[in-house]
């Protein structure tokens, strides 16, 4: 069996964070260090561990020694995480996945490098997860389904079966995406939507908006 090699976190804020989180208490991997793009340094350290900026990130973590998780969230449509994760990728490193044991899944899951499943996300089998894909805790992806590569997937989202999930897209919480359908790449469907068809590249589908009403709640009347 292949040694696991130390992990370079790419990321400072709250939503690495929370990453490096999940993978010190949830995960197999030791977080060394972490770095980001060199004008966004403030200070020598983050979560208790160095920051390197990550135009010399391979002299201080070499990628025959370290390995590396790009722990950027769904801004602009994860095209930031794409674009950090393709230059790690050309540095050399290799971008480690990892599925909580908390999680649901089967064994003839594909899934891609730089991904992450948090707890209690379920899997169904024949399942296919691309690369640098996100899914956070409590979604669930139905059988006979697909994911694209750079796609974040957010709590208690329900992905029915038999159902495609386009490249660069947002699945937000608690939305449901029904059988057999297909989402566009880069799509944004919003928490709570129900989406009963197949939707267009670049779409953004919003739920109806919650209505204020009259009055206060020490007004409502008696059940």
């Amino acid at each position: 069996m292949t040694e696991r090699k130390p992990v370079v976190l790419f990321g400072s804020g709250r939503f690495a964070r929370t990453i490096h989180y999940f993978l010190t208490h949830d995960s197999p991997f030791e977080v060394v260090a972490t770095t980001v793009d060199g004008e966004f340094i403030g200070s020598d350290e983050a979560f208790g561990l160095p920051i390197v900026p990550f135009e010399r990130i391979d002299e201080r973590y070499p990628p025959d020694s370290f390995d590396m998780f790009i722990a950027l969230g769904y801004r602009q449509m994860n095209h930031l995480r794409e674009q950090r994760y393709a230059t790690a990728r050309e540095l050399g490193y290799t971008l480690v996945t990892h599925v909580s044991p908390r999680a649901s899944t089967w064994p003839d899951l594909v899934i891609g490098d730089n991904c992450l499943i948090l707890d209690q996300v379920m899997v169904h089998p024949y399942v296919s997860i691309g690369s640098d894909t996100i899914i956070w805790s409590g979604a669930h992806i139905g059988h006979n389904s697909t994911v694209g590569d750079h796609c974040f997937i957010a709590s208690r989202a329900a992905v029915s079966g038999n159902v495609r999930i386009g490249h660069h897209s947002f699945l937000g919480t608690n939305c449901t995406v029904r059988d057999g359908l297909t989402v566009a790449p880069e799509n944004a469907i919003g928490a709570g939507v129900v989406l009963s068809k197949d939707t267009e590249p670049g779409q953004v589908v919003a739920p109806p908006v919650a209505r204020i009403l009259p009055g206060t709640s020490d007004r409502l009347p008696r059940l």
